[in-house]
């Protein structure tokens, strides 16, 4: 399983990297991929992650799964970006998995992409999640599609990606480790 977690400069750091985090810890490949065109963006909070590879060098037929954190202008300039665009429709088309958290699951709602499909959002994103039905937990999968509320439930976007690729023995071992529950 190996999983593109995109940056664009504005993201939300702890989405991002908490979620980066916990799927690491369960041994799953995952790749910092930068839309700037340079390794190093600069997030919501001025925190500057070094990427490990820029969108033209990744090769998304080797990706199982695109992960889209939030913040602002981050999730503007992730859902401006056409290459990526492109490629989150080739994934939901395909039926590879793509998880997305807090404003980002808006960028699935406006392609179409959650029609008829449950999912969560920061709250007053839930009319960009068009033909979405909004769900009340902090994280939900639905399909091949992962969304969750934001930073304060980071982890459990995690944990629940976790779940759903490693099983939830693993996921329920990796929450101990953690001291999450």
């Amino acid at each position: 399983m190996t999983v593109y977690a995109m940056l664009a400069d504005g993201f939300e750091e702890v989405e991002a990297l908490a979620v980066v985090d916990v799927l690491k810890r369960a041994e799953i490949e995952v790749y910092m991929v930068s839309v700037t065109g340079e390794k190093l963006v600069t997030g919501a909070h001025q925190i500057s992650v070094c990427a490990d590879i820029c969108f033209d060098g990744a090769d998304f037929d080797k990706c199982d799964m695109i992960f889209l954190p939030g913040g602002m202008p981050g999730t503007l300039n992730l859902k401006n970006h056409k290459g990526l665009t492109e490629q989150i429709r080739n994934f939901d088309k395909s039926g590879k998995k793509l998880a997305t958290i807090c404003a980002a699951p808006s960028i699935l709602g406006e392609m179409g992409i959650l029609n008829g499909k449950r999912a969560v959002c920061f709250p007053g994103f839930e009319d960009s999640l068009k033909g979405a039905i909004i769900a009340d937990e902090r994280a939900v999968t639905d399909g091949n599609i992962f969304t969750s509320k934001g930073m304060g439930t980071a982890i459990d976007l995690g944990l629940e990606i976790v779940k759903h690729v490693a099983g939830k023995e693993k996921s329920e071992e990796l929450a101990g480790m953690i001291q999450y529950k």
